[in-house]
C-alpha cells in the first residue's frame, strides 16, 4: 500500500541530492526549493500514515534519517555561502578605506558578570572567530550562545574558587594555534 509512496520519496531524495550538487557546483542559479517542498510534503504525508507495516516503517525511518542529514548539510552549506558572500561584500566595501586595520594577535578582557557585559563577551567572541579564521584547523565551530554560556560558567567557577571580583579572559594566536585562557584578576 505504501511501497509506491516510499519509492517516490526515495527517488525524490536522490533527485534532490543531485539537484543540490548541481546548484552548489555553480551550474544552477537557484536552489531546488520546489523539489524540496514536494519531498517535504511526501515525508509529512507518510509520517502521518498509521497503517504502515513494520518493514515499511523501518524503510521510512531510514529514508527520513538520511534526508535529515542531507538537509542539515545543505542548510550549513547555504549558510557558509551566505557568510562568505557577505564577507566578500564587506571586503569590497573596506577596499575604499585608506589602510587596513592590523590584526590583533592577543586580546584580554576582564569580566565580572557576562550576562551584564554582553559587549565584552561579544568582543572576545569576535576575536576568537577572527583568529580562528587565520588558523581554521584549530577550533570547532561554536555559536555565540554556546560561547556566552561557557564564559558565564567559567566566570562563576573562577570567581568562587579564587574569591575575586573579575576574571580576565585572553584569546591569543600563538605559534599558529588559538589559545583561550581564563585567570582570576590579579593573578598571573
Amino acid at each position: 500500500m505504501y511501497d509506491d509512496d516510499l519509492t517516490t520519496l526515495e527517488d525524490g531524495i536522490r533527485r534532490l541530492k543531485i539537484e543540490y550538487d548541481i546548484y552548489f557546483n555553480g551550474s544552477r542559479k537557484k536552489p531546488p526549493d520546489d523539489l524540496k517542498g514536494r519531498v517535504d510534503r511526501m515525508a509529512k504525508k507518510l509520517s502521518e500514515a498509521t497503517t504502515m507495516s513494520f518493514p515499511q516503517r523501518f524503510r521510512f525511518n531510514t529514508l527520513i534519517a538520511r534526508y535529515c542529514v542531507l538537509r542539515d548539510l545543505w542548510r550549513r552549506t547555504l549558510q557558509d555561502r551566505e557568510s562568505a558572500g557577505s564577507a566578500r561584500t564587506e571586503r569590497n566595501a573596506n577596499r575604499q578605506t585608506p589602510a587596513p586595520e592590523p590584526i590583533q594577535s592577543r586580546i584580554s578582557v576582564a569580566i565580572a558578570d557576562p550576562k551584564l557585559e554582553d559587549e565584552k563577551v561579544r568582543q572576545l567572541y569576535e576575536a576568537l572567530l577572527r583568529m580562528r579564521r587565520e588558523n581554521a584547523r584549530d577550533l570547532p565551530d561554536i555559536s555565540y550562545q554556546q560561547f556566552a554560556k561557557y564564559l558565564a560558567t567559567q566566570t562563576q567557577g573562577i570567581r568562587q574558587k579564587n574569591h575575586c571580583a573579575r576574571v580576565v579572559f585572553t584569546v591569543a594566536l600563538e605559534e599558529n594555534a588559538v589559545k583561550f585562557t581564563a585567570t582570576a584578576e590579579g593573578r598571573g
